[in-house]
């Protein structure tokens, strides 16, 4: 299966910045203009109930005065008052008044005044059926409803005359079309200006934050590369000491990696099988020359010994926060699918599967490579012996999947030892970590 590129991390973070940065513009564009939205609506609205409460307001003080001159009754102050209010606002812009109702507290008289003409007042008129004269002792009530679907104002205030209460005036005003036009274009200029603002602030913020990324992202390689040139450094001098070359670790791990390639697994897992190929016997510097310099092969004791340093290693990765996911394969690459391996005895799927995969691998290497005291076997032979470990030392499943892409495998990677294996390592690393060249010499 073809993998595609991992993503370098400049660009991973310069395009996640670029993303981020639009999402979180437009969530506090929108979170803002809909804020500016309620407000500015509730601004503008109220201009209408203010004006509409002036002139109920002006309509109350001018019965009253009428009263208090004892030029009428309340009912026939009230419509006086009223007819002269009307007169005044005659071919007023911003709406009409469509309904009023002077109600008298003491003597229930009622007078009412519609306007006929108007297309919606039969709804209106259902309206105040619904919403029964109200008003507080002192204050007027007034707010934006909707009636049949259009803006309407309802306004009642009640009526003082010489401290008493003495009636209520109710009214339903209509504002005109240009008025509620207007309304809506303010609200409409006030959201693009929101807009506006938010992505204009984000677009400048930017290239500030990018700079300050991509230096963090040039630490953050600088980090990386020192980490793995002493990842290569540890794993060469573990080798040199072991009378071998670091070859050896080269090779498994490109195997080890092809086959995790072919088993599809994330560019995280293959990191951690890397760091762990890379130290499989990094625990050998704490055994001693006398037994790891051999020529012959070991006693038990001596072997018992030598397995030691499965947990010599074990000490060493756990002892870095970088390194410590390597564990899966330093402390278990020579347990065996059938619970026969050391240290811990793991059977089946107990062992983590890179452990299982780089088992395959290295053993593969082993069989393939010159050593002092044997020929490298061919690839047929080779695929044999871990046909015969299937199931005791490996994984079937692991030898199933490298059989399929053991041939290829062979021929390209069999007993090299030249530069362009390394130049194929480092491009195999960099892909992977995307961390940026790590000389392997």
């Amino acid at each position: 299966m073809a993998r595609s590129r991992p993503l370098s991390l400049q660009t991973f973070v310069s395009r996640t910045l670029a993303i981020r940065i639009a999402v979180m513009a437009v969530f506090i564009a929108l979170a803002t203009t809909a804020a500016v939205y309620v407000v500015e609506g509730r601004n503008l609205r109220n201009l209408v109930v203010e004006d509409v409460q002036a002139d109920v307001r002006s309509i109350a003080r001018r019965t009253m005065e009428i009263v208090g001159a004892g030029e009428g009754d309340q009912r026939t102050a009230f419509r006086r008052a009223l007819d002269e209010r009307l007169a005044a606002t005659v071919g007023r812009r911003d709406g009409r008044f469509v309904y009023i109702r002077f109600y008298g507290s003491r003597t229930k008289a009622s007078e009412e005044r519609l306007d006929r003409g108007y297309a919606r007042i039969g709804p209106v008129l259902e309206f105040i059926r619904a919403h029964p004269l109200a008003g507080g002792e002192t204050g007027i009530t007034a707010r934006i409803v909707m009636i049949d679907g259009a803006t309407h104002v309802y306004a009642a205030l009640p009526i003082a005359y010489q401290g008493e209460r003495v009636g209520v005036t109710q009214a339903v005003f209509a504002p005109a079309e240009s008025v509620l036009i207007g309304i809506r274009k303010d609200l409409r200029r006030s959201a693009v200006i929101t807009i506006l603002v938010v992505l204009v602030t984000s677009a400048l913020l930017y290239p500030v934050i990018l700079l300050l990324a991509r230096k963090l992202v040039a630490f953050s390689h600088t980090l990386l590369h020192a980490n793995l040139e002493s990842l290569s450094i540890l794993a060469s001098a573990i080798a040199k000491r072991d009378s071998d070359t670091d070859i050896h670790n080269f090779r498994v791990t490109l195997y080890a990696v092809r086959l995790a390639e072919r088993l599809d697994l994330s560019t995280s897992a293959i990191q951690t099988l890397i760091k762990g190929a890379f130290l499989h016997d990094v625990g050998k510097i704490g055994v001693r020359d006398s037994i790891l310099l051999k020529p012959g092969g070991l006693d038990e004791q001596e072997f018992n010994e030598m397995k030691d340093h499965v947990r010599h290693g074990l000490d060493i990765v756990r002892g870095a926060m970088w390194l410590t996911d390597a564990v899966q394969v330093v402390g278990s690459h020579h347990e065996k699918f059938d619970g026969s391996g050391y240290p811990d005895g793991k059977v089946g799927e107990a062992i983590p599967r890179l452990a299982r995969i780089f088992a395959v691998a290295d053993v593969f290497d082993a069989l393939t490579s010159r050593r002092p005291y044997k020929e490298p076997l061919s690839c047929e032979a080779s695929v044999a012996q871990l046909e015969q470990g299937r199931g005791r030392h490996f994984d079937p499943a692991m030898v199933d999947a490298f059989l399929a892409i053991s041939s290829e495998l062979h021929r390209r990677y069999a007993g090299r030892d030249d530069q362009g294996l390394r130049d194929e390592l480092q491009t195999v690393i960099t892909r992977y970590f995307s961390g940026g060249e790590i000389l392997l010499d």
